[in-house]
């Protein structure tokens, strides 16, 4: 799957409000909620919080992957969020995080769930990328650069 098929305008927020780890997380899937991409919001919350208990997504570089697998979804959600500034998110290298990618995928989606993870994980290793998304002035330039890194 291209990440210009997974990621669409409305799943691509920049300049959400910072602020402690489990209360943006709330926010980043209430925005997914609102938009009707999850169908029990709770089930999702819960599921996402108790991923970041076994180990944070926080990768490094100012990166993070939140992701579950949970029956709150019908089908594979993706959003791309960033800060203005950035977050304590228990992130592996100990700095803070601005850009997040959330995966949700059903339970029977792991295999697409892992190959997306894994892909973007590939993606973020590039400096370059994360450098023109964070200075990316507009989601339709964010969009733009995923279809130029991420899907080739």
């Amino acid at each position: 799957m291209k990440l210009s098929e997974l990621f669409k305008e409305r799943n691509v927020v920049l300049d959400i409000e910072p602020g402690p780890k489990k209360a943006l997380l709330e926010r980043i899937l209430g925005d997914l909620d609102g938009k009707k991409l999850i169908k029990d919001f709770h089930q999702v919350f819960r599921d996402v919080i108790e991923r970041e208990k076994v180990m944070s997504t926080g990768i490094g570089n100012g990166v993070a992957i939140p992701h579950a697998y949970t029956d709150g979804v019908d089908q594979l959600v993706a959003g791309f969020y960033r800060t203005r500034s950035g977050v304590d998110f228990a992130a592996l290298d100990g700095e803070t995080v601005d850009l997040f990618f959330i995966i949700l995928g059903p339970k029977a989606s792991r295999r697409d769930h892992i190959k997306i993870l894994a892909k973007i994980s590939r993606l973020l290793s590039h400096e370059d990328f994360r450098d023109e998304v964070r200075k990316a002035a507009g989601v339709e330039e964010v969009l733009a650069i995923f279809k130029r890194f991420g899907d080739r």
